[in-house]
């Protein structure tokens, strides 16, 4: 009984193995073809996982040993981009929520129309804007004045939120071509 190349072999028989991004064990037992056609139990565990045993009566099951699988190179390498991305994600997520923190939600949810008012009074300073107006009253401004300032601050958040987001991808895209852990362990937000 052995691996190779994450096939196990036992005589004649062969069986494909999972390609696993940590190491496991693989236990083997031999058991009535009535029960499995190839006459080989095999279970693949790994740590924190439970080793499955034959159903089938244990009297008629033989235990026949246990070997190391070692990791999958490249399912290795994909739990790691997967597991870097993830983190790059949450960095990202909390610069951009930085940008917008010393705002209330409900304010925040009322950018785009916002945004899109001031942009209509630009191109007809008689449009309706029934939010920028109400907002304008509130603080003293002029609709005209307000909408300038809403243009301005749209315009340095996306800024802001561009560089940002180009980030989360230019580190999103080194991960994509990385063919090594090691490639890896240097893309950091």
């Amino acid at each position: 009984m052995q691996i190779n190349d994450y096939v196990l072999t036992i005589g004649d028989y062969t069986q494909e193995l999972p390609h696993l991004s940590v190491a496991g064990t693989v236990t083997v037992w031999q058991v009535p073809e009535e029960y499995i056609p190839s006459g080989y139990f095999v279970s693949v565990s790994w740590s924190g996982s439970t080793e499955s045993i034959p159903a089938c009566s244990s009297a008629d099951a033989i235990f026949l040993g246990r070997l190391e699988l070692p990791a999958h190179p490249d399912a290795e390498l994909e739990a790691a981009k997967k597991s870097r991305l993830a983190s790059i994600n949450m960095a990202c997520d909390k610069e951009l929520a930085q940008l917008a923190e010393t705002y209330p939600s409900g304010e925040i949810s009322s950018w785009p129309q916002q945004v899109k008012e001031a942009e209509a009074l630009t191109i007809d300073p008689n449009t309706a804007t029934p939010l920028l107006s109400t907002i304008a009253v509130a603080r003293g401004l002029t609709v005209a004045d307000l909408a300038g300032r809403v243009l301005a601050k749209a315009a340095a958040y996306s800024e802001a939120a561009g560089q940002i987001i180009g980030k989360r991808q230019a580190l999103e895209d080194a991960l994509d071509i990385a063919t090594t852990t090691e490639e890896i362990s240097i893309i950091y937000w």
